[in-house]
């Protein structure tokens, strides 16, 4: 077996392990195939895969690295910013998510999601009138289908947070899952 094909095995293992949510496991394969995969730095799909492992194994620093490097490699792809967004408010950081968010929006104003998160976001700070246009936005273009450049069958956070905040009832939900510190109170 050539060494591309390995690779590619090893790469779809680290994808398997993901949906089968055994981080630590996906982790190592992840970290064998950057190691043994050349250019596997400018694949910013694996990047941000490699990153959800890191978040889920609390190493957050490092995940966000991976992210900031994929947005690096594709700047003009308003995914790679929302899901940096969604983890640095995951990490606490609101005004960095809210930055991240700006950008996402920018590159793709039309995205329901991401004008969702932000309205959240901003609410969270106060700032009611501009969530409650983000919200008629994200009301709006609630149709609209989010674009990857590869195609992954795999759920990931990133999906289902999506998910959840295609109605107005599950985004309430959501903020106050948000607001109760990622626990679910009454």
């Amino acid at each position: 077996m050539t060494l591309e094909k390995t690779n590619i095995k090893i790469k779809e293992r680290a994808l398997a392990l993901m949906a089968a949510q055994s981080w630590e496991e996906a982790l190592k394969k992840w970290e064998v195939w950057f190691n043994e995969t050349e250019n596997s730095h400018a694949d910013a799909n694996a990047l941000h895969d490699r990153a959800i492992c890191k978040f889920h194994l609390s190493d957050k620093v490092s995940a966000i690295k991976d992210l900031d490097a994929a947005a690096e490699l594709q700047p003009e792809y308003g995914y790679r910013y929302a899901s940096r967004a969604w983890m640095k408010q995951a990490n606490g950081d609101t005004d960095g998510a809210i930055s991240d968010y700006k950008i996402a929006i920018e590159l793709d104003p039309e995205d329901a999601v991401n004008q969702n998160n932000l309205g959240m976001l901003e609410e969270s700070k106060g700032y009611k009138n501009q969530a409650v246009k983000r919200f008629k936005i994200a009301d709006g273009a609630k149709q609209k289908k989010v674009e990857k450049t590869e195609s992954h069958d795999n759920k990931t956070i990133f999906s289902e947070i999506k998910s959840v905040c295609r109605s107005k009832e599950s985004r309430k939900d959501w903020l106050k899952f948000i607001l109760n510190g990622f626990t679910l109170k009454d």
